[in-house]
């Protein structure tokens, strides 16, 4: 019982083909994957995607690289949104100051927002980062509320960032494709984390596992990033699969377990 819980099936080339692709991620064993949005647009079209598929739930945000093109109110319509019957977070958000390093600022207050509603909702976040884990995690720290939890999606910091991460209680942590990829730093981190901290994703269309890397990424190919999580850490592939998805659903508790 795979859940794939980052992937961008909104994107044109992965859209124009969607049910063959869901048929070849369940062929796959995924029984669930989570789309996270980007903003208000892609919120509203990724519940449009979950209404006509069982096995698609979704996760409603703006994320770092599109505050730039957003507006405040756009939080409120976010926070509207989030009572649907298919939404199981808020994201994909957070802080990303390799794309935009003019927005510092207003990433940090779309963040804190957003998580505060996700808290106030009792939803889980999707949080991305990039060249930004130590603010973060400095924010996360701040809010400091036990009703606060999350995913760390395509986790790419160091020792320190991860042991801090670890502590928090309610938080998970997920790998992309790249950790299949040859001396891939991640691959001696991922050691250090228990399994029952740990989720499965893509990120499709991106980051596609080896042996795969020069084709377009999907749910499908979550297995070849399963065996190697597996490989690294020592854990039988099935076993690591009944782990992570416990996980899973102890975190998006919203997700509809299989009967």
């Amino acid at each position: 019982m795979i859940i794939d819980t980052h992937s961008h099936l909104y994107y044109p080339e992965l859209k124009s083909k969607l049910k063959e692709i869901i048929d070849r991620a369940k062929s796959n064993g995924v029984v669930k994957i989570i789309i996270p949005a980007v903003n208000v647009e892609t919120s509203r079209e990724v519940i449009s995607i979950a209404e006509k598929y069982s096995e698609i739930y979704v996760a409603l945000g703006i994320h770092p690289t599109e505050v730039k093109n957003s507006k405040t109110k756009d939080i409120e319509k976010i926070n509207d949104l989030l009572g649907h019957e298919k939404v199981v977070a808020v994201g994909e958000i957070g802080l990303d100051y390799y794309w935009d390093k003019d927005n510092i600022d207003n990433q940090k207050y779309y963040f804190s927002e957003q998580i505060k509603i996700a808290i106030e909702k009792e939803l889980p976040v999707i949080i991305h980062t990039r060249n930004s884990i130590e603010d973060t995690i400095r924010i996360i720290e701040e809010i400091s509320s036990p009703k606060l939890k999350g995913q760390f999606h395509c986790f790419s910091g160091n020792f320190e960032n991860l042991q801090k991460i670890l502590n928090f209680k309610n938080f998970f942590i997920s790998f992309c494709g790249n950790i299949t990829y040859k001396n891939n730093k991640s691959a001696t981190l991922i050691k250090n984390i228990p399994p029952e901290k740990l989720l499965f994703e893509t990120d499709s269309p991106f980051m596609t596992p080896s042996p795969i890397k020069d084709k377009i990424n999907e749910p499908a190919n979550i297995v070849y990033t399963i065996s190697k999580i597996s490989e690294l850490i020592g854990v039988n592939y099935n076993e690591l699969i009944n782990i992570v998805s416990n996980n899973t659903y102890k975190l998006f508790s919203k997700l509809k377990e299989e009967n």
